[in-house]
């Protein structure tokens, strides 16, 4: 993937909405902010740190597209991939399929790349280390950070570690955050209310995974759900089944957030492109490939029984207020922030949830939707990096609408999501709802709704997850 996979960046969207930049510029110095992932020679041997990785190297490549480079020993770019035995591939095959390439000594220059530790690579300066245990992530200055001891209970926290990591490098090179590559920090997908210091932070090891589920809503939030799902530690995919339900095609817009697309998949639909990834990855899909609406209803008989369990990505409202009438038993739902001011903001919801759906997810009023659009009428004409695009003036009014978008955000709210799914499946902490930023991680907010009970699973489908370190 490199910059001309994209036609017009959600990323440098940050950059044109607040400060008026120039959009070639935005590009080009983020294919300047060298980035180096280097991996210590216990790499070869953990299924979580090769995952966290690859999760950086996806998320990485569209931050920083071509600037990013893995740095490893022989000896772990040819040892077997861990997380998905069935593609037959080497660990460092599959980071070649992410970044083009691999290098076996680090050139980096330390004065201005950034370089993100994982396993038994020294402290150096100007590097993050990327660090996790149990369902823990955790991610802050090499020289003061100590790594975490790396038990492998919760795949997730690979994920979540890796994200937060491209979250800080983002924000400082965004002067979003003076702090940002400067401070630790830190989530527990067990127990986000609570500081990773605490003990009932780590979680218990994962026994059980989702054998059956929706994912409505194929763009950047689906394919960070699906990323985060299919590297779970299945015993066998062949066994896990996916609905995958949308009505769109991959715009080059969709390549830049969405972890699993590729500029190969452009113009195809996203049903047809994410069922292709799952499938060639071991996992069975069904395709749905309409309009979710107050309509649509889950098949519930025995000749026509689907899931009733579903992760919901959609990027509007009117369409989540279907929810409550589709007959799901459970619905897990995040939304994002799409402004410069909020774009590294996540919303977590859950439903059944104490909430009406309409208060959940309100409906924005006349004058609101005129405000709207008078707010992206008048960017569109008065931003000077609007004005700078080969658009006319219709085109720029349309891309003055979009949202900024950022994948580790999506990495972010995938692993909030699914984390749910297996505090659901693991008798764990239940929460209806969440709020927290990137920039401000401490600041986050979560209601709890008690623990789980196992009538709350009936109906869902699971199965067994592989033993950790085999």
């Amino acid at each position: 993937m490199d910059g001309n996979d994209f036609e017009f960046s959600r990323i440098s969207k940050l950059f044109v909405d607040r400060d008026q930049a120039d959009p070639d510029a935005i590009l080009a110095r983020r294919q300047r902010f060298k980035t180096t992932l280097l991996c210590g020679e216990d790499v070869a041997r953990s299924y979580t740190l090769q995952l966290a990785v690859l999760t950086a190297a996806r998320i990485g490549v569209r931050c920083f597209p071509g600037a990013v480079k893995a740095v490893m020993p022989p000896e772990v770019a040819g040892a077997p991939l861990l997380v998905w035995p069935v593609l037959g591939l080497t660990f460092g095959g599959a980071v070649i399929q992410a970044l083009g390439s691999i290098s076996f000594c680090d050139d980096t220059d330390a004065a201005t790349g950034a370089r993100l530790l994982f396993g038994d690579v020294p402290a150096c300066g100007k590097a993050l280390r990327v660090t996790f245990d149990g369902w823990i992530a955790k991610v802050g200055p090499s020289e003061s950070t100590a790594r975490l001891p790396e038990r492998e209970h919760c795949s997730l926290a690979a994920i979540l570690a890796a994200a937060l990591a491209l979250s800080e490098l983002f924000l400082a090179f965004a002067d979003i955050s003076i702090e940002a590559t400067r401070r630790v920090v830190g989530l527990s997908l067990w127990r986000p209310d609570l500081d990773i210091a605490e003990s009932e932070a780590l979680g218990p090891l994962v026994e059980y995974l989702p054998a059956a589920l929706w994912l409505l809503g194929l763009g950047h939030l689906g394919n960070a759900y699906l990323w985060t799902l299919a590297t779970l530690p299945y015993l066998d995919s062949s066994a896990v089944g996916f609905h995958l339900l949308d009505f769109d095609r991959v715009v080059p817009e969709n390549i830049e957030t969405g972890i699993i697309f590729s500029s190969r998949d452009q113009r195809r639909l996203k049903t047809r492109a994410t069922s292709g990834w799952l499938e060639a990855h071991g996992f069975q899909t069904r395709l749905i490939e309409r309009r979710f609406d107050a309509a649509f209803r889950v098949g519930l008989d025995d000749a026509n029984k689907e899931p009733v369990l579903a992760l919901c990505g959609f990027d509007s409202n009117p369409a989540r207020r279907a929810l409550e009438f589709a007959g799901f038993r459970r619905v897990i739902d995040s939304g994002l922030g799409g402004m410069s001011s909020n774009f590294d903001t996540i919303g977590f919801h859950t439903w059944p949830n104490p909430r009406p759906s309409v208060e959940l997810w309100p409906e924005l009023s006349e004058e609101q939707k005129w405000r709207q659009s008078a707010y992206q009428e008048r960017v569109a004409r008065e931003n000077v990096g609007y004005q700078r695009l080969n658009k006319d003036e219709c085109g720029r009014f349309e891309l003055a609408g979009k949202s900024v978008a950022v994948p580790f955000v999506g990495a972010t709210a995938a692993s909030l999501v699914v984390a749910e799914v297996l505090r659901l499946l693991h008798g764990g902490p239940a929460y209806t709802d969440m709020k927290l930023s990137l920039g401000t991680l401490k600041d986050r907010a979560a209601r709890s709704a008690g623990e789980y009970t196992a009538a709350d699973t009936n109906g869902i489908a699971f199965t067994a997850a592989r033993p950790a370190n085999a």
